[in-house]
């Protein structure tokens, strides 16, 4: 059995789960909504409260109100554009390697944006869903890849 497994992760200083992140190439209704239901079932798995989904420019918050079992009270907090402009380049090890260097840049991204004045420069719908908690979650966090990138390239 494959255990599932995020492309990014947030965790706090005792490598506790403060938000997991999905990333997909494809920013299709179809992508987007797979995309969704996988980083629920992440969410419930590792017991995190905080899923977000970066799917092509495409970007969807989520969050479990922990009101219910199973996932049941999560729910999605909005969604916004996330230019590609905004992304900086991918780590180049993952030249040619599409889905693995989209997955760099938006961990890359997510780096960046721990920093007050990269967050001011957002556009508003991206500011208005990155509120002060979320933002807080990625100051305080430690942001990585959620596993080896390289086991990627051989599945």
């Amino acid at each position: 059995m494959q255990t599932i497994q995020p492309d990014i992760v947030v965790t706090d200083p005792d490598s506790g789960y403060l938000m997991v992140v999905e990333v997909n190439l494809s920013d299709s209704d179809h992508c987007v909504n797979q995309a969704i239901a996988h980083i629920k079932r992440l969410m419930t798995a590792v017991d995190c409260s905080m899923g977000l989904v970066v799917a092509g420019e495409r970007l969807v918050l989520l969050r479990d109100s922990l009101e219910l079992a199973n996932g049941e009270s999560i729910k999605m907090v909005g969604e916004a554009k996330l230019p590609n402009s905004l992304l900086p380049p991918a780590d180049e090890q993952w030249r040619g390697h599409p889905h693995l260097e989209f997955e760099s840049k938006v961990q890359g991204w997510l780096e960046n944006s721990k920093l007050t004045s990269n967050v001011d420069q957002l556009p508003d719908d991206l500011k208005e869903l990155f509120s002060a908690s979320v933002m807080n979650l990625l100051r305080l966090g430690d942001i990585r890849a959620g596993g080896p990138r390289w086991r990627k390239l051989a599945g």
